[in-house]
């Protein structure tokens, strides 16, 4: 069987990788170029990406370690008071370097059961903090059909998320039932499990922003979802955050750390040009 080459595009959203975008991580247009060289031939693309509403646990306007990004678009309003300068996206829309290429495949949409309750603090009452129309409406995608992805059909999905780790899910059947959110919790990853079990038949690529965070964290869980897969970071497709505070002043010393950590867990951190030679 042919080797299905899957593009795990994380976080390449205009809050991070535009240069107006409110949480701009210093992406450049040589790495969008060189991401975009290495998933021109792929059969499947992934986009994970955060989402999140103004009540963020995570926004420093809320107390957290970040600035405000990737609202869902019901919340572009009164956005100075998140602390997002005049003329600064919090959109988390594709940035449109990639856009371009994936606008017309097939798409789908789709949301983990526990995105919606990101947020969720103990609260008696449990309520989804959006719609999934909500979610539909900020991208102009609809949902997945989970039996038309499985079929090969689909060749673009955006997979909505708010952890770090972009395949990973939570535990919410202790919820029950909630109107409003999926009744199952699944991701792109668990419906690509259905199919290829171990994933001896997949090579899977990752590019995008942040290498020690999002980056890093997806493909380490990628690896152990399917642990027979050849799981790739492209270094140069990529964008570390070097941020002293948020633990990496210079950009050598974060390659170094994230390319003997991935040696670690059997992932591949190699350039375009690496992967490129060998296909």
């Amino acid at each position: 069987m042919a080797k299905l080459i899957i593009e795990d595009l994380v976080d390449w959203g205009k809050s991070f990788t535009d240069s107006n975008g409110n949480f701009y991580c210093g992406t450049t247009d040589e790495q969008k170029q060189t991401a975009i060289r290495v998933a021109k031939d792929s059969d499947l693309w992934i986009y994970l990406v955060d989402i999140h509403t103004r009540g963020s646990s995570e926004f420093k306007a809320n107390g957290g370690l970040y600035p405000a990004h990737n609202l869902i678009k019901k919340d572009w309003y009164d956005l100075e008071k998140l602390g997002v300068g005049k003329g600064k996206t919090v959109s988390p829309e594709l940035t449109d370097t990639f856009n371009e290429l994936v606008n017309d495949l097939p798409s789908g949409l789709i949301v983990p059961r526990h995105v919606f309750f990101q947020d969720y603090d103990g609260e008696a009452e449990k309520k989804p903090a959006f719609s999934y129309k909500d979610v539909e409406d900020t991208f102009g995608v609809k949902k997945l059909n989970s039996e038309s992805f499985l079929d090969g059909d689909i060749k673009y999905v955006i997979n909505a998320k708010h952890m770090f780790n972009g395949s990973a899910i939570q535990s919410t059947e202790w919820m029950g039932y909630v109107k409003g959110a999926p009744t199952m919790e699944m991701n792109a990853f668990t419906l690509l499990k259905q199919k290829y079990g171990k994933g001896k038949d997949l090579i899977i690529n990752h590019t995008g922003v942040v290498m020690g965070i999002c980056i890093y964290q997806t493909a380490s869980g990628v690896k152990q979802i399917f642990p027979d897969a050849e799981v790739n970071i492209i270094a140069d497709g990529a964008t570390h955050l070097i941020v002293p505070a948020l633990g990496f002043g210079e950009e050598d010393t974060a390659d170094l750390a994230i390319k003997k950590m991935c040696k670690q867990i059997g992932i591949n951190y190699i350039t375009s040009k690496e992967y490129l030679d060998r296909r």
